[in-house]
């Protein structure tokens, strides 16, 4: 993922914060939860057994080959809001939890605690930075030709310079495959919630983590985002 366009992130967070402030934030960040070491290995526990809602849960039945990646991307994104924010007083320590908690308590609780829960900067990083981290894995998967559904991208073969005697005879990554499967995944219908408040932070949400999208996409140009918090 673009390092510099993740170093502006934390400043970036300018919009709607005096809405977003009147509500608490939806806890829809549950999955984060497979991004911990301690949590174990996903693969063993099975979809059901795992502390996702019943959206994931069901595209997990359907492909299960990806959870290795669904777990990477959990663990990049916080180890990247670890890496941001480590010399600020928040720095995305993760909420307390004991070795016998189950998949369905970790279903209502957040990994950072109220930040996700509340409306501030934090939450916006947060789910940005996730959803990268989240592309970024599946993206890096099919390139390495772990899945059948996806691979590498192709179309810059045979491109290069004639000039310089030279052309381009790789395999580039292809992030259209993680994009799509970011979405299908982190991305809850605003049809299919109730409540003007709660469509409002949906809609949040989603904005945020489409532009954390946006990170491993836009390499070239210089990337400006945009968080709403």
């Amino acid at each position: 993922m673009d390092r510099a366009a993740l170093l502006a992130l934390p400043s970036l967070c300018a919009l709607w914060a005096a809405v977003l402030s009147l509500f608490p934030c939806g806890t829809q960040g549950n999955w984060m939860w497979l991004g911990i070491a301690s949590f174990g290995v996903p693969e063993k526990l099975g979809c059901a057994g795992l502390p996702l809602n019943s959206r994931q849960k069901e595209l997990c039945k359907r492909k299960p080959y990806l959870l290795p990646s669904i777990r990477e991307g959990a663990r990049l994104g916080i180890q990247e809001c670890r890496s941001q924010f480590r010399h600020e007083r928040w720095n995305c320590m993760v909420a307390t939890t004991t070795a016998t908690a189950t998949a369905s308590s970790l279903a209502t609780s957040p990994l950072f605690g109220y930040e996700l829960s509340s409306g501030t900067k934090e939450t916006a990083f947060i789910y940005a930075v996730m959803a990268a981290g989240l592309v970024h894995s599946v993206t890096r998967s099919c390139s390495a030709g772990n899945m059948t559904e996806c691979s590498c991208d192709t179309t810059l073969q045979n491109g290069g310079s004639p000039s310089e005697g030279w052309h381009w005879g790789g395999c580039s990554d292809d992030v259209q495959y993680g994009m799509w499967f970011s979405r299908k995944f982190l991305d809850f219908p605003i049809s299919n919630t109730t409540g003007k408040e709660s469509k409002v932070l949906l809609a949040m949400n989603l904005h945020n983590n489409e532009a954390g999208r946006q990170l491993p996409e836009n390499i070239k140009p210089p990337l400006r985002l945009t968080l709403a918090f």
